[in-house]
């Protein structure tokens, strides 16, 4: 197991599991912080899963949210009806070329900063989101949409401090961002490696949380997110796997 500073969080990222509903102007800060494991299974042929211990916060303020690596900051809205916001967050995939023998020779795909915007809106049945991100450091130059819709069920099984959140989305890739992390390029063409152009693509998001309060300030959770990938880039040469897994589980204290 690795412990992990850099990527903090990296799983509350996929989706906005915590983030339910539009944040009103008069909402009260509140923070939460911990630590958990974090597991990541990539789809990159010969790639092993990897773990990681990694401290986890969670801010939650008027305008301004901190998921982990993150953020949004509410620029208008409807208190608990919808919510414009702007939207920052890292985007942790890629490999080094010592990850695997199949990716030898291959030029180091980084993750990345990603600015946007986000949407969200309580429909009553679920929190629908729409999620626009694109690179601002120049590593993948391309962008991805989001659209996602979350319920929260309380007191599951009749437990008052148990709750379940299951979400299920479809994401649009740009041709730029799969080709960085999917593609093979000319120069890194190998026997068995030929080189591959990846165009742009539709995934399915799935998502699931469970929330366990403990007492009044300390709280377990758990969660898994799957994304699973479109036929251009399970058709690259390096790629093994039809999907990307993300777990974690953790204890939080709120302050």
């Amino acid at each position: 197991m690795r412990f992990a500073i850099p990527f903090v969080g990296i799983f509350l990222s996929a989706v906005p599991v915590l983030a339910a509903e539009p944040e009103s102007g008069n909402s009260a800060v509140k923070i939460w912080a911990g630590a958990g494991v974090l597991s990541l299974w990539q789809p990159y042929k010969g790639a092993e899963s990897e773990c990681y211990a990694v401290p986890f916060i969670i801010y939650e303020g008027p305008k301004l949210s901190i998921f982990g690596p993150v953020a949004t900051y509410s620029f208008f809205g409807e208190e608990n009806r919808w919510a414009f916001q702007g939207l920052a967050r890292i985007r942790a995939e890629g490999y080094d070329d010592d990850d695997s023998r199949y990716l030898k020779g291959m030029s180091d795909r980084d993750p990345t900063a990603e600015l946007g915007l986000r949407y969200l809106t309580d429909l009553d049945f679920a929190v629908l989101t729409l999620d626009f991100s694109h690179d601002v450091l120049d590593e993948h130059r391309g962008y991805e949409c989001r659209l996602t819709l979350q319920k929260t069920f309380r007191s599951i099984l009749d437990i008052d401090s148990l709750n379940l959140t299951p979400l299920a989305g479809v994401n649009w890739r740009s041709k730029q961002l799969n080709d960085y992390y999917y593609g093979v390029r000319p120069s890194e063409a190998r026997p068995g490696r030929p080189a591959y152009d990846v165009g742009g693509s539709v995934g399915w998001l799935t998502g699931l949380r469970l929330d366990y309060k403990l007492a009044e300030k300390w709280s377990l959770f758990s969660m898994v997110n799957v994304e699973w990938l479109d036929s251009e880039i399970t058709d690259s040469p390096i790629v093994k796997d039809d999907f990307r897994i993300s777990v974690a589980a953790g204890l939080l204290w709120k302050f």
